[in-house]
């Protein structure tokens, strides 16, 4: 377990939840976590493949450009 999750478990067990339910909630919270950084990434992506494009396409239409014209 990573220390973020080590330290929730910690604070559940301290207010008193079992320790299955205290796992279980740890391992949910840093769940939720990890799937708003893949979210971010994600997008960041989209913006790259889009840049990408754009500039693919602007170095297509120069080559082009110096053979078709």
């Amino acid at each position: 377990m990573s220390k973020a999750v080590i330290e929730i478990y910690e604070a559940f067990k301290i207010a008193g939840v079992p320790d299955d339910k205290a796992t279980a909630a740890a391992k949910a919270v840093a769940d939720v976590g990890q799937e708003d950084r893949l979210a971010k990434i994600e997008s960041d992506l989209k913006v790259i493949k889009w840049m990408l494009g754009v500039v693919i396409a602007g170095i297509l239409s120069l080559i082009l450009k110096a053979f078709f014209s």
